[in-house]
């Protein structure tokens, strides 16, 4: 047997072994899907002599095209060095530099990214006075980004958007990163001599990442591999999750239709989970209609304690039974790397955090910031920052125009030189700027000033849940973040969480008679001010913080799933599906390799709001599958006791109280303990077991 066959399994052999005419695999989560197409272009190469100029291998990450090469440089050396192994986007664009001349472009034509393009559409907004109020320039860029990959139609004034911004763009010789997949579409569908030649110098042709096609990706790779029919494609249906990036599932199917006499393979075997992990998502998966059914095994059979199910009856209970855990594992000599908190939403992803910093547990963000580090976020806390203290120019300079206000950098630099030369405040600045040069600038300049000194009065007469709200729509902040909103990372959801940080705030300060400015400068110094909140830097390492979306490929050890309750997890929306919404679940229950954790919360904080939503069909699903006697039991976390490694309190010892923060044990007895406090300086007597202490990670 060759040595690239012999490690593999029969399934995989199968796929390797196949090389001439259409193939599908289903790979499973966890399957060694890489391991199977590296080792089937290495036998290609090596057993059945195929010049490896004739390969076309896609990819769909660098990360993921550097791996390959790297591999197959392993099995057969310097000959992977001719395998063409790109992304779908950057083979695309060595298509159009060589023939892009005969659309009508020039040969060198620039490729520009996201931001470059919302500048192109802000150029012809000025160009063209197009009304920024109905769309900006970013919303609109990102709904017609959504209209080039099949995500959704256009009409009226977008489409007319969209044809000044095609215009511009040929007249400027420039190409986006969703028109190198049309504009290859476009010169294959024109010029068949073209066509041709990629078909005679690819005649084998494998797709990493299968599921994740859309409609474009996939008519490239079906024109190109129509004339040979040598096209090897993988990918799990079952984890088919970016529809809203334009990704069709579908494709998978099609496939079968659109090739003669294709050989399907699934790969089943998975090398990362027990028996005991998989069974649960085997069991939820199969509650969908549309997918090619398959059933994953491991040859580890697992302990039925590897799966863990948790119900809060508060979502503090549900941070608190988590991080605990957490806590104890790291102890336990577990590296915090090999941890994850997964959710659905970014919301969920607030109390976690915080609790964190609290426990002094290092941590990583994925697929997005630091929620105290969002945009949307420090352009609201800027916001409050700035009726607090109206004459902060750092703030002042960060909301003048969020949204836009139409105030260009050189006003914005008269107002800071006025007040530095002459000591005025920004608002006298304002009023002398407008005053002594008055224009459609220095008025909505003064419009700026009343709106502030109107919310500012505003601040005192409502809740803080319901100023935020008044504030959002006054400034017209959350309309502007709205347009931008539909293809964005949540930013209107993120901001609707803030109200539970001010409720929190209320909850906690409101008690001792203090202003509604008093408590919001209590708060800032509680959660802003502390530095640990800057733990967000990818280079310390951590226990992982992520959607399950980013947490997609990745595996862990040990993964929370939290929130698990219906409106959340599956979330909800009028446009949602289940079966997609199934699948995200299915992505988050394949990730652990030695343990998992299931939990949801009977009350959860919200939006600024109390809500009860029942547990998640899925959390049910994934118990479906077990006798009685081999379901894990559902734990009442209210019921546990804390780690009582971290109630084991001794002198030295660093604590966090929700309260007073950070402090140092200077003396404990049997019940209690006396702490001197980081904050204040002030030393107090407080319970052992007292709710709002924890001690921290920190030595």
């Amino acid at each position: 047997m060759s040595k690239i066959l012999q490690d593999l399994n029969p399934q995989q052999q199968e796929a390797v072994k196949a090389v001439d005419g259409p193939v599908i695999v289903f790979a499973g989560a966890g399957t060694g899907k890489t391991r199977t197409l590296t080792s089937r272009i290495a036998y290609m190469i090596s057993e059945r002599k195929i010049p490896p100029k004739q390969i076309l291998a896609i990819t769909f990450t660098k990360k993921a095209t550097n791996e390959m090469r790297e591999r197959i440089f392993k099995l057969v050396g310097p000959n992977a060095g001719e395998v063409f192994i790109s992304t779908i986007h950057a083979f695309c664009a060595s298509v159009l530099r060589k023939f892009i001349g005969l659309i009508g472009y020039k040969q060198n034509f620039e490729i520009i990214d996201d931001e470059d393009s919302v500048r192109v559409l802000t150029e012809i907004y000025k160009e063209r006075n197009f009304d920024r109020k109905a769309f900006s320039p970013k919303a609109a860029h990102n709904i017609i980004s959504a209209y080039k990959n099949g995500v959704m139609p256009i009409g009226g004034i977008v489409n007319t958007l969209f044809e000044a911004y095609q215009e511009y763009l040929f007249d400027h010789n420039l190409a986006d990163f969703d028109d190198l997949l049309l504009l290859v579409n476009k010169l294959f569908t024109l010029h068949k001599e073209v066509l041709e030649f990629y078909q005679e110098r690819f005649r084998y042709i494998l797709v990493d990442e299968f599921q994740d096609t859309n409609m474009t990706q996939y008519e490239i790779i079906k024109t190109l591999g129509q004339k040979y029919q040598n096209v090897f494609v993988v990918g799990d249906d079952d984890q088919s999750i970016y529809s809203f990036r334009g990704a069709v599932v579908d494709n998978m199917y099609a496939f079968m239709k659109d090739f003669d006499n294709v050989i399907l393979v699934k790969l089943t075997q998975n090398y990362r989970s027990s028996n005991a992990l998989l069974l649960g998502a085997n069991t939820l998966i199969a509650n969908n209609v549309l997918r090619e059914k398959k059933n994953l095994f491991s040859t580890v059979k697992g302990e039925l304690s590897d799966v863990v199910v948790t119900e809060s009856q508060y979502h503090e209970d549900e941070v608190r039974f988590v991080v605990n855990e957490i806590a104890y594992l790291i102890r336990g000599g577990v590296d915090p790397n090999k941890i994850a908190v997964l959710y659905r939403n970014n919301v969920v992803s607030r109390n976690f955090e915080l609790a964190f910093v609290e426990a002094r547990i290092p941590y990583l963000i994925y697929g997005g910031f630091s929620y105290l580090k969002r945009r949307e976020i420090k352009d609201a806390i800027s916001y409050l920052k700035f009726l607090l203290e109206p004459n902060n120019i750092f703030h002042f300079k960060r909301i003048i125009n969020q949204p836009s206000r139409g105030i260009g950098e050189k006003t914005v630099e008269k107002i800071t030189e006025r007040c530095q030369m002459y000591q005025q405040s920004i608002f006298e600045a304002i009023d002398w700027l407008h005053a002594n040069n008055p224009s459609n600038k220095t008025s909505a300049l003064i419009e700026f000033k009343q709106l502030i000194e109107k919310l500012q009065k505003a601040l005192e007469q409502m809740s803080l849940v319901d100023f935020f709200d008044y504030m959002l729509e006054q400034t017209g902040y959350l309309e502007m973040l709205a347009q931008e909103d539909f293809f964005e990372s949540n930013r209107v959801e993120n901001l609707e969480e803030f109200k539970s940080i001010l409720y929190r705030f209320e909850a906690t300060y409101g008690r001792e008679g203090l202003s509604k400015k008093e408590i919001l400068h209590m708060g800032f110094d509680e959660i802003l001010l502390d530095e640990t909140l800057s733990v967000d830097d990818k280079g310390k390492g951590g226990a992982v913080l992520s959607t399950v979306h980013s947490a997609k490929g990745l595996e862990f050890d040990y993964v929370f799933v939290v929130a698990l309750e219906e409106g959340l997890f599956p979330a909800l929306r009028e446009d949602s599906d289940i079966e997609e919404e199934r699948r995200v679940a299915y992505v988050a229950f394949t990730r652990a390799k030695k343990k998992i954790y299931l939990s949801c919360a009977t009350t959860r904080l919200i939006y600024g709001r109390i809500v009860r939503n029942p547990k998640s069909r899925f959390l049910t699903e994934y118990l479906m599958g077990r006798k009685e006697q081999e379901k894990p039991e559902i734990l009442k976390t209210e019921k546990l006791h804390s780690d009582e490694s971290l109630r084991d309190f001794h002198v030295s010892d660093r604590i966090y109280h929700s309260t007073f923060g950070y402090g140092l044990v200077i003396a404990v007895d049997e019940t209690t303990i006396q702490v001197l406090f980081e904050r204040d300086k002030s030393i107090r007597k407080i319970k052992k077991d007292h709710p709002t202490l924890r001690k921290t990670l920190e030595e």
